[in-house]
C-alpha cells in the first residue's frame, strides 16, 4: 500500500470526522485510565484483524494486558529494563522484523517512567521511534496517561506524533478533543466531539448545552488548570 493511504479505525464515524487514519500514523490518546483507551483500541484490533492486517501488541509495561491472546494478533514481550538503549533497540529490531504496512497498539507510554524516572527518556523514545515508524507505513496507537507528565515531555510527543487526541469521559460521555491531526483539515475535526461507545456514533460539538457540559468534564478533572507542568523527577523529589 501507498504512503499515507486510508485505513479504517473501527470506528466509521470517526473515520468520516477525521478523514481517517492514514498508513505512517502514530496516534497517541491521553486519557485518564486506560479503560478509555480500551474505547478506541479495541474497534481498531477488531477492523485490523478483519483487514488481514500484521497486527502486533508490543507488551513491556506493569499494567494488565491492554487485549487478551486472539487469532490474527502476535503479541511481543519486551523486557522494560533501566538500560534505555537496550529497551529501545529491541523494540527498533521489532520494528525493522516486522516491515512496512504492521499494525501496532504500544503499552502505556507513562509506564516508562518505572524503569527510567524522568519524562525526557520517555520523550527521547518516542522522538526515535515514531518517526521510524512512519518511514515504513505503519498504524501506531499509543495510550499516555493524563497529569504524570511535565509540559516539555507533552510537547516533544506532540511535535513528533501524526495524531494525539484527548480523551474524557464522565457517567454518561465521552468526549474526544483534537490537539493535533497532522496534514488534514476539515471546519468540524478541531472541534470537541461526542463519541458514544455502544452505538459507535462519533460527532461534532455543536449545540451550546453540550458544550457547557463537556468544559464541565475538563474542568473537574484539572484540565483546565496548570498542574500538569512538572516531571515524575520532579514530583518525588
Amino acid at each position: 500500500m501507498a504512503a499515507f493511504d486510508r485505513v479504517c479505525s473501527g470506528i466509521p464515524q470517526m473515520d468520516q470526522v477525521f478523514d481517517n487514519i492514514r498508513l505512517g500514523d502514530n496516534v497517541v490518546w491521553r486519557v485518564d485510565n486506560l479503560e478509555e483507551f480500551g474505547l478506541f483500541v479495541k474497534p481498531y484490533v477488531k477492523q485490523a484483524i478483519e483487514d488481514k492486517r500484521n497486527l502486533i501488541y508490543i507488551r513491556f509495561a506493569a499494567h494488565e494486558p491492554l487485549l487478551e491472546e486472539q487469532e490474527g494478533l502476535k503479541i511481543v514481550n519486551v523486557e522494560l529494563n533501566h538500560r534505555f538503549e537496550n529497551f529501545t533497540v529491541e523494540i527498533h529490531e521489532i520494528i525493522s522484523r516486522e516491515g512496512r504496512d504492521a499494525f501496532y497498539v504500544f503499552d502505556c507510554l507513562s509506564e516508562l517512567q518505572t524503569a527510567w524516572a524522568t519524562d525526557l527518556m520517555m520523550g527521547n523514545f518516542f522522538q526515535v521511534t515514531c518517526p521510524y515508524l512512519f518511514i515504513l507505513d505503519t498504524v501506531a496507537f499509543f495510550p499516555l496517561i493524563r497529569g504524570n507528565h511535565s509540559f516539555q515531555a507533552i510537547a516533544k510527543i506532540r511535535d513528533t506524533t501524526q495524531l494525539f487526541l484527548d480523551v474524557y469521559s464522565d457517567d454518561k460521555n465521552v468526549y474526544v478533543r483534537p490537539d493535533k491531526i497532522w496534514n488534514r483539515y476539515s471546519e468540524t475535526m478541531f472541534l470537541p466531539q461526542l463519541y458514544k461507545p455502544e452505538t459507535g456514533e462519533f460527532k461534532p460539538i455543536l449545540d451550546g448545552v453540550m458544550a457547557s457540559h463537556f468544559y464541565q468534564v475538563l474542568g473537574k478533572n484539572g484540565s483546565l488548570t496548570d498542574s500538569d507542568n512538572m516531571d515524575s523527577w520532579d514530583r518525588i523529589l
